[in-house]
C-alpha cells in the first residue's frame, strides 16, 4: 500500500544517493534527505506523531526506520554493506544503522 507523504520523500532518493560519499550510513542518508527536503519530511514526522503510546511516542524512530528500509528497494544505486554500524542518531545518541555502498553504474 502506497503513503503518499513517504512517497514525497522517497522519490528523492535517486538525487540524495547520488550526492552521497561511497559509503554511508542511513543516519547520514536521512540527515541530508531532510535538510534538502524539510517540508516533507516534516510532513512525514506530523503523520507519524501519533506512533507507540502516548507516553511513549516515537515518530522519528518509526519514520526513520521506514525510510531506512525504502533504501533497500534502491539495489540497482546501493548495496547494503552490514546492518550493525555504529552510528549516531539525529539526538547525537550512539547507535547502530545499516552501512550502504553505492553502486558505479
Amino acid at each position: 500500500m502506497s503513503n503518499p507523504t513517504l512517497d514525497a520523500l522517497v522519490e528523492h532518493y535517486p538525487t540524495i544517493i547520488a550526492s552521497m560519499p561511497a559509503t554511508f550510513t542511513s543516519h547520514q542518508f536521512i540527515l541530508e534527505l531532510a535538510r534538502r527536503h524539510q517540508r516533507p519530511y516534516i510532513e512525514a514526522l506530523y503523520e507519524y506523531r501519533g506512533t507507540g503510546n502516548r507516553a511513549n511516542s516515537a515518530p522519528f524512530q518509526v519514520l526513520h526506520g521506514l525510510l531506512a528500509k525504502k533504501l533497500r528497494a534502491h539495489d540497482a544505486l546501493v548495496v547494503l554493506v552490514r546492518d550493525n554500524e555504529p552510528s549516531t542518531n539525529i539526538f547525537g545518541q550512539s547507535n547502530q544503522c545499516a552501512l550502504w555502498k553505492k553502486l558505479t553504474p
